[in-house]
């Protein structure tokens, strides 16, 4: 089990899923039977997502930009996804570890 843990191929879709990257009818997948997309209507991260637009429209209203995209805020919320995919990916394989480390004993 660790092995395929630790195949990025795996891992990303496995974060893929979670996050709702793949239409369901098109990609058939053992683990979509288990992974739940985590960005479905009223789940708690669909809510913090359309907070976080609806507060990125009021920035950009604010700022007077008329491409409704501001490039600072951009970078911000860039980044932060970026740090969250990182620590995703950290914390499978430190389940996958512990997980293993513990059925040895």
């Amino acid at each position: 089990m660790y092995m395929r843990v630790q195949d990025e191929e795996f891992k990303t879709m496995i974060y893929d899923l979670m996050n709702g990257h793949y239409d369901l009818d098109k990609f058939d997948c053992e683990e979509s039977s288990v992974v739940e997309n985590e960005f479905e209507e009223g789940r708690y991260c669909e809510k913090l997502y359309s907070e976080m637009l609806a507060a990125y429209g009021r920035i950009c209203q604010r700022l007077h930009e008329q491409s409704g995209e501001d490039r600072d805020v951009e970078i911000i919320i860039n980044n932060l996804l970026d740090m969250g995919r990182y620590q995703s990916m950290k914390m499978f394989n430190y389940g996958a570890f512990f997980t293993e480390k513990q059925n040895q004993q």
